[in-house]
């Protein structure tokens, strides 16, 4: 018997004899054999173990964005917005504030003095250069007309006025001097054409003081009106003319006449009483 055919025998029962044990892996190899478990029941959840693969760890996704990744949201510094934080702008002062001082507006802004109207407002008293004398006879003349009427027509108020260093006044002065005070309507004749009449001034109060037999409890009193004129007028000038001016029709004047009792002062003013007499 030959050494070779010995060998091969012995080595043919050595390897009958070797135990086989199974390969397994570390989770790493493509041949790794996975185990199941046959003696329990089977209810899906995945093997653990060895032969589970990790779903953690660096192939985790850090899904959120912080550090120099985050936008920040401050604008440039605007003046004129309250913000706080790191995301917010400070509200600028300062020129935007409201000024005071030299804006307000006070002293000076309140008008006096020259500019305050009183008294002679409800009656013509021409310059300012008006006497005491003059003024005295004014005020006077106010309160004397006060809601009293020249019956005619047409009923008519009288106004009071006064003119600085205007003495004498005549018929050949008259529109110069008087003129401005009358008032003028469209259908009416221009000054210039109208025509002046002077009368002895007593006539008028005459008519209006003297007693009739008719008189009634109105007539009464509007004499007693008159004679209070009257003697203001007496009172405080001189010189007292009374003066007509219109449109002539024949031998007389018609329509709207304006009438005037003038009198002077002692410092050459001109103080009188202006009424409409309406005769047709």
């Amino acid at each position: 018997m030959s050494i070779r055919p010995c060998l091969l025998a012995t080595f043919a029962v050595a390897l009958a004899c070797s135990p086989t044990e199974p390969a397994t892996t570390d989770g790493t190899g493509t041949d790794a054999t996975t185990t199941t478990s046959t003696t329990g029941p089977t209810t899906g959840e995945p093997t653990i173990g060895d032969g589970t693969v990790s779903a953690t760890g660096d192939s985790t996704t850090d899904a959120s964005t912080t550090g120099d990744s985050t936008t920040e949201a401050i604008t440039s510094s605007a003046e004129t917005t309250t913000t706080t934080g790191d995301e917010t702008t400070t509200t600028t002062t300062g020129d935007d504030t409201t000024t005071t001082g030299d804006d307000t507006t006070t002293g000076d802004t309140t008008t006096t003095g020259d500019t305050t109207t009183t008294g002679d407002t409800d009656s013509t008293t021409g310059d300012d250069g008006l006497g005491a004398a003059a003024q005295a006879a004014i005020d006077a003349l106010e309160v004397a007309v006060d809601g009293v009427l020249w019956t005619s027509e047409s009923d008519y108020p009288w106004t009071v006025f006064g003119l600085a260093d205007a003495a004498p006044v005549t018929v050949d002065n008259f529109k110069e001097l008087i003129g401005p005070l009358i008032v003028v309507e469209d259908w009416e004749a221009p000054l210039e054409e109208q025509v002046i009449e002077e009368e002895p001034w007593q006539d008028i109060f005459l008519d209006m003081t003297t007693p009739q037999d008719w008189w009634t409890d109105y007539e009464l009193m509007r004499a007693e009106q008159y004679e209070a004129i009257q003697a203001v007028l007496e009172a405080h000038l001189v010189d007292l003319k009374m003066f007509r001016i219109g449109e002539q029709s024949g031998m007389w004047l018609s329509g709207a006449i304006d009438m005037f009792v003038i009198g002077e002062t002692a410092d050459g003013d001109l103080v009188g009483i202006q009424t409409i007499t309406v005769e047709t």
